[in-house]
């Protein structure tokens, strides 16, 4: 994956992981806040977000590699990771939460297995923060929720919950579902024809064909979504970022052909670099290697920085 897909890739995990649009996620796959308002859950359920930060494999509580870069030496981190509790609960943790958007359906692997091994490190990581001493009754249920962006086409819009459940053979027991319903898998595939809330939720969020202004639309007036304007400052910035990786198919390394697009919107495309720049702390060196711009097309857009008029 070049740095440009990977400076997406990471784009669209950092506006998921908005508060605002975490709380929509909640409530609607997750059945103990199916009743709790929207902007409850994000203002007072919701805390220790990480994005590309956590690692899957080890205890060590954060890494700073993306994930791209550690899944081939055995290191892989939880693309978007929480914590949550129920407003009405007297602790400050009940859940244990997991996000991943996967691009890619056929990995080598069933994305289902990945997921219960995901959970299974959510559990084994409250070793010492929730059951110190053996009180396993401690133990938070964990989440990992996964939004497959391609599923097969006879797959497209559906929902799936993997969970555990308990079934007596012989006899009868008294275990509550409470002290075994610790772990949830939720595969979400994704369509653009799905009625389904949560899933043209996701679909209008992270389809990169939506243009920006209709995707806030879409977002605000079909599911009451309300965006603080950094939000929408950075929604936009995604959009114009997938739009020149789509469009001028940069992931292709069709570098002459993209100078030549962009040639004639100096503005525009300057104005883009001064974003990366001033929101996401890029040098214009960086924006251009991650852009392939050719060294002889560099020096107009560095004139053009110092000069816009």
């Amino acid at each position: 994956m070049s740095n440009l897909n990977k400076q997406y890739d990471t784009f669209c995990k950092q506006i998921l992981a908005r508060p605002i649009f975490l709380s929509y996620i909640l409530k609607r796959c997750i059945h103990e806040f199916s009743n709790v308002d929207v902007f409850i859950i994000a203002s007072k359920c919701i805390h220790d977000i990480s994005v590309n930060q956590k690692e899957v494999h080890r205890l060590s509580p954060f890494i700073t590699q993306f994930e791209d870069d550690t899944l081939e030496e055995g290191k892989a981190v939880f693309d978007i990771f929480f914590m949550a509790h129920l407003p009405e609960s007297d602790q400050d943790i009940d859940f244990y939460i997991n996000i991943e958007i996967q691009d890619d359906f056929y990995p080598g692997y069933p994305l289902s297995a990945r997921g219960v091994y995901y959970g299974g490190r959510m559990l084994s990581m409250q070793y010492e923060d929730q059951i110190k001493g053996s009180h396993y009754e401690n133990l938070k249920k964990v989440y990992s929720i996964w939004i497959c962006l391609n599923p097969p086409k006879e797959e497209r819009g559906s929902i799936t919950e993997i969970s555990l459940d308990k079934k007596v053979h012989v006899g009868y027991n008294r275990i509550r579902k409470e002290d075994y319903d610790k772990l949830s898998v939720i595969l979400l595939y994704l369509s653009r024809e799905s009625e389904e809330e949560i899933l043209g939720f996701l679909q209008t969020l992270l389809d990169e064909t939506i243009q920006s202004e209709r995707k806030l639309e879409i977002l605000e007036k079909d599911y009451g979504i309300v965006m603080d304007s950094k939000t929408r400052k950075e929604i936009r910035e995604m959009c114009n970022l997938g739009d020149y990786v789509e469009n001028k198919g940069i992931e292709k390394g069709l570098a002459k052909g993209i100078a030549k697009g962009i040639e004639e919107t100096t503005a525009e495309f300057a104005s883009f670099i001064q974003n990366m720049m001033n929101q996401h702390h890029f040098t214009a060196e960086e924006v251009f290697d991650m852009m392939q711009i050719p060294e002889e097309k560099r020096k107009k857009y560095r004139q053009y920085l110092k000069n816009p008029s």
